[in-house]
């Protein structure tokens, strides 16, 4: 069968999605548990590429990787049963070879979450325990990329992450795949419109009662207590926690006018589409404009 891509630049909202089309699925009276979520990142493993190509990617460059990444989503695509979720935060690239990184046969369709930039860097701060500035001009790197180790051999596959807007773009512009875009706002303000649109999207059996229940049981503080209680498998060791706020418009106590601007400078143009521009320009136009910023602290080492 083929996969509905879970897609999103990291700190979007992607985990919470997947706890709520987890407790959907399951229709339990209870909530799942965090540590056994479907539409786990499997297409990014590395044991699984190797296994599929039958070489080892560790003898591999990145763009050799790349270039095989196709042939790994349509394996998969071929032996997950249905429904297939697969949580992805690559950019929706092409292989060295021209060959989509995610090919139109392996693809049912495609869930593109999107959240403010500004919130992005305040939570991917807070999950790579890194300065915001450095966070920030990260995202503004076209050449960025994501890997889960700085030491020895990753267990996880090199993820072309683009620019913020680079990402967003390569999906929601590309015209081969099917996609529905939903903003973290959009879940946020209204879950049960916002996720019934994806319940249905992904073609699952429709029961209201269900998704408010499912919804419920993917709660933020229901979350935090599980992740207390039992652990959450995919936190970065260094973070204090995973499930840390899930509210919008941190940014504005967490952010410096001089980030903002940089974050504006960078992205205005899509964030003008989704509707994040005007209170970033207002921010600096006003509350933000007599803020000032803590002085740049000497870059730490990976």
């Amino acid at each position: 069968m083929p996969i509905f891509w879970l897609a999103s630049y990291p700190k979007s909202g992607n985990t919470w999605l997947r706890t709520v089309l987890t407790n959907y699925l399951h229709g339990a009276g209870e909530p799942a548990s965090i540590n056994a979520l479907i539409g786990a990142a499997v297409a990014s493993l590395r044991s699984m590429f190797d296994e599929c190509i039958g070489l080892p990617s560790s003898d591999m460059t990145p763009e050799e990787i790349l270039r095989h990444r196709p042939l790994l989503h349509e394996a998969l695509a071929e032996a997950m049963p249905p429904p297939a979720f697969v949580k992805v935060h690559e950019a929706c690239v092409h292989a060295p070879s021209g060959t989509a990184l995610f090919p139109k046969t392996a693809t049912a369709g495609v869930i593109y979450l999107v959240r403010n930039p500004l919130d992005v860097a305040v939570s991917y701060a807070h999950h790579e325990q890194r300065p915001i500035d450095r966070i920030v001009k990260f995202m503004n790197d076209s050449a960025a990329g994501a890997e889960k180790a700085s030491r020895g051999i990753s267990t996880w596959l090199p993820i072309p992450l683009l620019t913020w807007s680079g990402h967003v773009s390569s999906w929601l512009d590309q015209g081969e795949l099917p996609v529905h875009v939903t903003r973290y706002e959009d879940l946020l303000a209204n879950p049960r419109a916002a996720f019934g649109a994806i319940v249905r999207f992904a073609g699952l059996d429709w029961d209201a009662a269900r998704l408010a229940q499912a919804i419920d049981h993917a709660a933020f503080p229901r979350l935090r207590a599980q992740e207390e209680e039992s652990g959450f498998d995919e936190k970065q060791p260094t973070a204090p926690s995973f499930f840390r706020a899930g509210v919008a418009g941190s940014w504005r106590t967490a952010l410096c006018p001089r980030q903002v601007r940089a974050v504006v400078d960078a992205h205005g143009p899509v964030m003008d589409r989704f509707g994040y521009l005007r209170d970033a320009e207002m921010f600096l136009a006003g509350e933000g404009a007599a803020a000032a910023c803590a002085p740049r602290s000497r870059p730490s080492r990976p």
